[in-house]
């Protein structure tokens, strides 16, 4: 959910009333919302050409290569493009505060991650720091005699895109306190139900071969199940969102999606 939000954000940068009419300074208004850009590309479709002024323009379109929304994870391509655009007249007027969609604006966007980028980041303080968190701390580990990984290293992670949407992780851990190292093996299968809600495919997590609690296991479900589901987005923003494709093939991970921002939402 997190990278449609990052999408978002760089959608409604370029809306801002000061950078819609130049694609150049739309391009800087993009990249000013990852850490880092490779390439970033804008265009605005508009006839008459001064539409962009008035707040209109017939399409618009962005596409990425290379960009980090975190210093370590690189996302390959995001491309976007957008139904007619038609912005408030009378909050261009003011040319100050939030302004307003006038009519419900539609946006399909593509992602694609590649498997080698996404291996660079599970060894990031950052994917490290999410881990953390989502194993809960040492007492939850403890509480089902597991050891405690609240302090560890990670090395040699290897991943595996496998037949009918499954992912395979294999990584070793290495425990600060003691220099003892765990084997970490998990596999799950993805699917979208309802293009909204991703749900893991009988998934599998085990530690030097010995397989989890299913309690511990379905803990951890249950927090990515609630933070991968798009329905956030419309509870909290408005904005409705779905995925029609999400497929691992050539060693990455495509991810398309249509969000769709109503009448009335502010930029």
């Amino acid at each position: 959910m997190e990278i449609l939000v990052l999408i978002l954000s760089s959608l409604i940068s370029v809306l801002s009333p000061l950078n819609f009419a130049a694609d150049k300074v739309a391009e800087n208004a993009v990249r000013s919302q990852f850490k880092a850009a490779e390439v970033v590309k804008v265009r605005i479709d508009s006839a008459p050409l001064h539409n962009p002024i008035l707040g209109k323009a017939d399409k618009l379109r962005i596409a990425t290569r290379g960009v980090y929304p975190l210093k370590s994870l690189r996302i390959d391509t995001i491309e976007l493009e957008t139904d007619p655009i038609n912005i408030s007249r009378q909050q261009l007027a003011k040319k100050r505060g939030t302004f307003l969609l006038e009519e419900q604006l539609g946006i399909a966007t593509r992602i694609v991650i590649k498997k080698d980028d996404v291996i660079k980041a599970i060894l990031s303080p950052e994917i490290i720091d999410q881990i953390q968190k989502l194993l809960g701390g040492s007492q939850k580990t403890k509480a089902f005699g597991l050891p405690d990984l609240k302090d560890f290293r990670l090395s040699n992670p290897k991943v595996e895109f496998l037949e009918n949407q499954r992912v395979r992780l294999e990584a070793e851990i290495e425990q600060l306190s003691t220099a003892e190292k765990l084997k970490i093996e998990a596999e799950t299968g993805f699917d979208f139900q309802d293009g909204q809600r991703l749900q893991l495919i009988q998934p599998t997590l085990s530690i030097n071969g010995q397989p989890i609690p299913p309690e511990f296991l379905d803990g951890i479900l249950a927090t990515l199940t609630r933070q991968l589901d798009l329905k956030r987005l419309e509870a909290v923003l408005n904005v409705k969102a779905r995925v029609f494709k999400f497929q691992f093939k050539d060693e990455q991970l495509e991810l398309a999606a249509f969000i769709l921002l109503p009448k009335g939402f502010k930029i």
